[in-house]
């Protein structure tokens, strides 16, 4: 996966930034793309809904004036004076020849010519043909249902089911109500009637390219069609379900959209089916579309063009300093000295500049400390020859005495060998002793004071077993011994007694290492106490100008570098009674550096 990133460039700023733009871009165009196209549709359907509704209203009022144009014309014959004395005849039992009969032809000859709808008149005298004479009767011809509704309606136009439909023709019947016969039923009037009643929609109408239009009757039986084929096993209640008056919907005839538009005949209470192919209406949208999907294209070029000069506005920058930051082999980086247009980038430009003096800084000091380390290593090589020459003299000043028979002098010369060779330590050597190697130490530098003050100088060591193995700085006890013999046994007169003390104590909640050292030399003034006691508890460095004092504040010193703060040196002192001196450690090796 990280190749591919790779391979594509995924993980440049450059490319992140033109492929998020240019998603949000394509994304932002196709919702707006989308949102006009939709709504242009939309526009364009309700717009065609409401003419082809209009023209479906104007269809409706022209069918009902062609209708109604018959039920004049069937009211003008039913109301003829002929007709009407030659059926009150037959009525009455009367006896009408055939030429009576016969005569009544011209009548209904002229009466057609004023329709064209009308192709025939068929008259009957109660249900039985009257014109012409070789006619089936009324039941036969009509049918029972539409006998009853003609008696029912009391001489309106009623029209048969089209199921009594004959050669291309509807029927419609009247009953003739006799004026001689207070308006009795006398007779009928069958008008056969041309199913070309939508003949006028595609020569008095302007429709839609490939707009139909269908009729049915009550029964949603289909009395006419502009287009019969388009409706072949199509169920008619599909096609006229859930369509109120003016209402349209959207349904899908044979694989094709239509648009429906339904209305009904206040006549015939027949039905208008008005069919407009869905894709006629939107035939301008192909126009709309493919503007749109060039407006996309144009519009993403466009884009990829301003967001490469903005994406290099950003990353050239980025990659200048990138340049800089880059370090020579052997070398330190460079301070880059440009000045950005972007504030982010004079922001990060500052900060490495900032970070490169530092490193120059660090590098420069890291290199004098070398030098100085350098210097110092070369000191202490030439400073291990005096040592060397001082161990080799002591050897031989001891070898002198055993010569001598001078045990005593011998074993003194031992001991200061010892003491200068613990106290001289390689720079690789470690600074920390186990407690042991420090009072062993201590005791060689006792038994050289021994020699010095003879009998005045008698000392003890009193440890605890669980404390000898605890790890210490290397010389810490040994300067307050020193300082102890110094400046309280040897000015004292007569002999004087020194003791280590080293044990567990708790202080403050704490159990720490407790090393005592006391004795009973002359003690200090109260003022000399409190002035050393300041100059303790403010850590100031030594005076080497004064000898009083140097080894306490030596170790005060190291204790508060090696621990914490709260650990360190605490003296109590009474004149010609001695002074106690006590260091509080923490067990273990606790150091702060």
């Amino acid at each position: 996966m990280n190749r591919i990133i790779g391979a594509l460039q995924l993980n440049r700023t450059r490319v992140q930034i033109l492929l998020g733009f240019l998603l949000v871009m394509m994304v932002v165009l196709s919702i707006a793309g989308g949102l006009v196209y939709r709504s242009i549709s939309e526009l364009l359907v309700r717009n065609a809904e409401s003419y082809v509704g209009e023209t479906t209203k104007q269809a409706s009022a022209r069918l009902d004036a062609v209708l109604a144009q018959v039920d004049t014309l069937s009211l003008l014959l039913m109301t003829d004076a002929r007709i009407q004395q030659l059926l009150y005849k037959v009525k009455q039992g009367e006896t009408v020849t055939v030429d009576q009969k016969l005569s009544v032809r011209p009548i209904l000859i002229n009466l057609m010519t004023f329709s064209d709808l009308i192709q025939g008149i068929e008259l009957y005298a109660g249900d039985e043909p009257f014109y012409p004479l070789e006619n089936q009767n009324l039941l036969e011809r009509i049918g029972q249902e539409a006998a009853i509704f003609a008696n029912l309606k009391e001489g309106q136009l009623v029209w048969a089911d089209t199921k009594q439909k004959e050669n291309g023709h509807l029927l419609a019947v009247r009953q003739i109500r006799l004026e001689d016969d207070y308006l009795a039923g006398g007779g009928y009037i069958v008008f056969r009637i041309s199913d070309s009643l939508l003949d006028f929609f595609n020569t008095e109408f302007s429709s839609i390219k490939g707009s139909t239009m269908h009729l049915y009757d009550q029964h949603q039986q289909l009395v006419a069609s502009s287009s019969p084929s388009l409706l072949t096993s199509v169920d008619p209640s599909f096609l006229l379900s859930s369509a109120p008056q003016g209402t349209h919907s959207i349904i899908n005839i044979h694989g094709t959209d239509y648009l429906k538009i339904i209305r009904q005949s206040t006549e015939t209470h027949w039905s208008i089916l008005m069919l407009v192919p869905v894709r006629a209406i939107t035939e301008g949208l192909l126009v709309l579309k493919q503007a749109l999907l060039w407006s996309l294209i144009v519009g993403v070029v466009f884009c990829l063009l301003l967001l490469w000069i903005l994406s290099s506005f950003i990353t050239k920058p980025i990659r200048r300093l990138r340049n800089k930051m880059r370090i020579p082999f052997l070398g330190l980086p460079h301070l880059n000295e440009e000045v950005y247009f972007n504030f982010e980038m004079n922001e990060l430009n500052i900060s490495y500049n900032n970070l490169v003096r530092e490193l120059h800084q660090l590098v420069q000091t890291v290199y004098e400390k070398e030098r100085l380390k350098n210097q110092a290593e070369i000191k202490m090589l030439q400073a291990q020859i005096h040592p060397h020459f001082l161990f080799n003299t002591l050897e031989s000043l001891y070898w002198t005495l055993i010569d001598k028979q001078e045990e005593e002098g011998a074993q003194t010369v031992i001991a200061l060998s010892k003491l200068f060779r613990y106290t001289i330590h390689a720079a690789d050597k470690d600074d920390w002793v186990s407690l042991t190697d420090e009072i062993e130490h201590c005791q060689r530098y006792m038994e050289i004071m021994k020699y010095r003050l003879g009998h005045r100088l008698n000392w003890q060591f009193h440890i605890e077993p669980l404390t000898q193995e605890v790890k210490v700085p290397k010389l810490l006890i040994q300067p307050l011994i020193e300082n102890a013999i110094q400046h309280g046994i040897e000015p004292k007169i007569g002999n004087s007694s020194l003791l280590v003390l080293i044990r567990s104590v708790e202080k403050d909640g704490e159990t720490l290492l407790g090393i005592q050292v006391k004795d009973d030399g002359v003690g200090m003034e109260r003022h000399v106490l409190e002035a050393l006691k300041n100059r303790l508890e403010s850590s100031s460095r030594p005076d080497t100008s004064s000898k009083s004092g140097i080894g306490l504040l030596n170790v005060q010193q190291r204790i508060k570098l090696y621990y914490r703060n709260h650990y360190g040196v605490y003296i109590q002192s009474s004149p010609e009674q001695g002074t106690v001196v006590d260091l509080y450690l923490p067990y273990g090796v606790e150091r702060d550096v």
